[in-house]
């Protein structure tokens, strides 16, 4: 039987949904390919936001963060 979960353990699994499903989204709505949504994530501010938890931003939305990333960052996208 596996052990159950810390919170940080939790959290790291709760960040790395959270960016999957950023990409995701970014892919479809830049209509670029999942490895091109990665890259301008990575880039991001927001990026280094859900990874530090920055104001808590790690527990929003993840389409209202893409919108966020879309409207603020859109030098990030050629």
């Amino acid at each position: 039987m596996n052990a159950p979960m810390d919170g940080n353990q939790l959290e790291a699994v709760l960040k790395e949904s959270l960016e999957k499903d950023i990409i995701s989204l970014l892919a479809e709505r830049l209509e670029i390919s999942v490895r091109e949504a990665m890259d301008v994530y990575y880039r991001s501010k927001l990026s280094l936001q859900i990874d530090s938890g920055t104001y808590g931003i790690q527990y929003l939305d993840a389409a209202y963060l893409v919108e966020d990333l879309l409207e603020n960052e859109r030098n990030l996208i050629d």
